[in-house]
This record gives structure tokens, C-alpha cells and sequence, in this order.
């Protein structure tokens, strides 16, 4: 998977372990569009590291490509 421009200066300043642990919490940040298809935050190029709360972000869905406010959640996979 291709890293976004984001991504690619995280990982330019981090070292290879904690870089990792980024992706990986990040994976678990999500959000439902209302077409029904589920997307981390890493997927669509962003990072949540070590976050807390549920905050509402305009984003934009990959799927069907519409443009929304959407609650951002954790999953525990």
C-alpha cells in the first residue's frame, strides 16, 4: 500500500518500531460511511496514534466518494 505524503514524514522521523506501532493503532481508528463500507484512518492516509474520544471529521469515503462528517471510533482488532 502506497503511504500518503503524511505518512511518508512520520515514518522519515521516526524509527522503524515506533512507526509500526503508528500503523498499527491507526488500523484500528475507524469510520462507517453511510454506503456501509468500514475504513481505518491509515487507509485513507491518516495517522491517529495514541488518541482518546470520538471526534467527528469531515472525510471523504473511498468507496463511493462521498464527502462527509463522520465519527471516528477504535476497534479492538
Amino acid at each position: 500500500m502506497k503511504l500518503s505524503i503524511a505518512q511518508k514524514i512520520v515514518k522519515f522521523f521516526s524509527s522503524a518500531s515506533v512507526f509500526e506501532k503508528m500503523m498499527e493503532d491507526s488500523k484500528r481508528y475507524r469510520f462507517t460511511c453511510n454506503c456501509g463500507k468500514e475504513t481505518s484512518i491509515w487507509e485513507i492516509g491518516g495517522i491517529r496514534y495514541k488518541a482518546a474520544g470520538k471526534p467527528l471529521t469531515g472525510t471523504k469515503c473511498p468507496h463511493c466518494g462521498k464527502f462527509a462528517m463522520r465519527k471516528i471510533y477504535k476497534t479492538d482488532i
